[in-house]
């Protein structure tokens, strides 16, 4: 008995001063669990940790070669009796399977895959159990004695409260982890600084990445980070709107801002609250709003171009029911007029005029036809080989009967044998237009078609004129729907945007090229290539 007794304070002594040595919490607790067993012969020992909220899991074990010992549970496998067995306060729970034991604590050995079994629970500081210690399959299936039973809860009390110290460190290395985690992940920049002297105190990945990393902001100022050209506090420093009177926090304080060597926006959200060492610190968080900003900034051309739309629209309309009822009047007057006469001459004239006013509003109805068309998208083309100077010399001959006074209509600079594959009737309606403009504006000199092969694969037609010219202030607008550079001209203001949307729907380009009073020369280019 005395051999015992000196092996059991020999066992208990070393026990003691492993729990309260300098070694490694893991080191302390696996040597503990190897001593507990070879002194009271267990076959294994183990320690299950809940995660806190619905597994225990397998955190350490010694002699489980075999695995015997589930990796986890969850805690609802647990019966009322095996969790009420694993609390008990005072002593741990002993069961060997055998003919005197109950069939709840048979249960409960089996559900560890034991023999015998001796558990104890293990609290944290709030008497909250986290886990519990076990021992598996005794050499000896002789029970303890309740006396040996509180020994061994106070060993274990001891071991339970290593487990417990490793838990918290746990805890806070994963709480620092999973805030941190958050705090990188959330998209959203963040830092902290200084209420009072600007020092810079925190700064998250999304916040430093900009800027070349964590170390750009250690040791600084809050302007002298985030500028070049600072030299003190920033002007525009939500400071005055985040304490009131008594310096105590107020509400959160928002604005946008624009990130001075990107340009890109944020939405910055300032606010003053207590920082870990007391004093009182200044948290701002950025929300990256630059496509936000984008799109209302697309809204806003959007608006302005419907708004002038609208207005194009309406001014348009009210000088459609002018432009058609022109010729209308003109057509319905002189028809009368035409009944009337009996002079041959008069006839011919009223004729004339009848043609010319029908002409004009079936360029005007063609027009309108065409914007609706080109919005509806259902302007088609129809490709095919074209003969450039067969359907030029068209063109100018049939627009040289509107040719009147001084004026020479030219078809100049032609390459012997030109063909391209285009739309005739797009191609002609494009150069008819720009021959129909200069007539309306040169009173005396030349009109010149003209064209000129510009590159192997483009060719480039042009229409000359020395009429009055464009104002340079105007020149960028005359491809512009419902523009008309002079009111008092016949027209509709869409011939130059049907043209511009025609080249375009062609793969060319259009343009203008003009002096004030000294003529303008309108031209487009065309891909230059066949139909082989």
């Amino acid at each position: 008995m005395t051999r015992e007794k000196e092996n059991y304070n020999a066992f208990l002594l070393h026990f003691l001063e492993r729990l309260n040595g300098c070694e490694s919490i893991e080191n302390k607790i696996t040597e503990s669990l190897t001593d507990i067993c070879e002194y009271y012969g267990f076959k294994r020992g183990f320690i299950y940790q809940t995660d806190g909220f619905r597994y225990f899991y397998l955190k350490e074990t010694v002699g489980n070669s075999d695995n015997i010992l589930r990796q986890r549970f969850e805690i609802s496998e647990m019966t009322n009796q095996h969790a009420a067995r694993i609390n008990g306060k005072n002593k741990p729970f002993y069961a060997c399977r055998n003919q005197n034991t109950s069939w709840d604590d048979v249960d409960i050995v089996d559900f560890y895959k034991v023999d015998s079994l001796l558990i104890r629970q293990i609290q944290d500081s709030e008497g909250k159990i986290i886990g519990f210690i076990g021992f598996g399959d005794r050499e000896h299936a002789i029970s303890f004695t309740d006396e040996e039973l509180q020994m061994i809860h106070l060993i274990l009390g001891s071991l339970s409260k290593e487990i417990a110290v490793r838990e918290y460190k746990e805890r806070e290395v994963r709480a620092s982890k999973t805030l941190s985690s958050i705090m990188n992940n959330m998209g959203v920049d963040i830092y902290v600084n200084s209420f009072d002297s600007h020092d810079m105190l925190y700064a998250n990945e999304s916040m430093a990445a900009p800027y070349g990393g964590i170390e750009h902001f250690e040791g600084k100022k809050c302007w002298q980070a985030l500028y070049k050209d600072k030299t003190g506090e920033c002007e525009f420093c939500p400071k005055k709107h985040l304490i009131d009177e008594n310096g105590l926090p107020t509400k959160v304080y928002s604005w946008d801002y624009q990130r001075p060597f990107d340009k890109c926006w944020f939405r910055v959200f300032s606010a003053a609250f207590a920082w870990i060492d007391g004093q009182m610190a200044h948290v701002i968080t950025s929300v990256d709003i630059d496509h936000q900003k984008t799109i209302e900034e697309e809204l806003r051309i959007a608006k302005e171009k419907a708004e002038n739309l609208d207005r194009l629209k309406s001014a348009f309309l009210a000088n459609m029911s002018h432009e058609i009822r022109t010729p209308l009047n003109a057509i319905v007057g002189f028809s009368s007029l035409l009944a009337e006469t009996e002079s041959k001459e008069e006839c011919q004239d009223y004729i004339k005029i009848i043609q010319d006013n029908n002409d004009l509003l079936l360029r005007l109805i063609s027009d309108i036809l065409d914007l609706a068309k080109i919005e509806a998208g259902t302007f088609n083309f129809v490709y095919a080989d074209l003969d450039v100077n067969e359907v030029c010399s068209e063109i100018i001959k049939s627009t040289g009967m509107k040719v009147k006074g001084d004026i020479k209509l030219l078809f100049e600079k032609q390459i012997p044998e030109c063909h391209i594959y285009t739309d005739k009737n797009r191609f002609m309606q494009v150069i008819t237009n720009f021959i129909n403009n200069a007539l309306k504006f040169t009173h005396e000199g030349t009109i010149a078609l003209g064209y000129e092969q510009i590159s192997s694969q483009k060719i480039k037609f042009y229409v000359r004129d020395t009429g009055v010219g464009i104002p340079a202030n105007k020149i960028n607008s005359v491809f512009e729907r419902f523009v008309k550079l002079n009111n008092f001209a016949q027209g509709t203001g869409l011939g130059l945007s049907i043209c511009k949307s025609i080249i375009t729907q062609m793969e060319g380009e259009i343009g203008v090229d003009s002096t004030e009073g000294a003529g303008s020369c309108f031209w487009f280019t065309l891909p230059y290539h066949t139909n082989e």
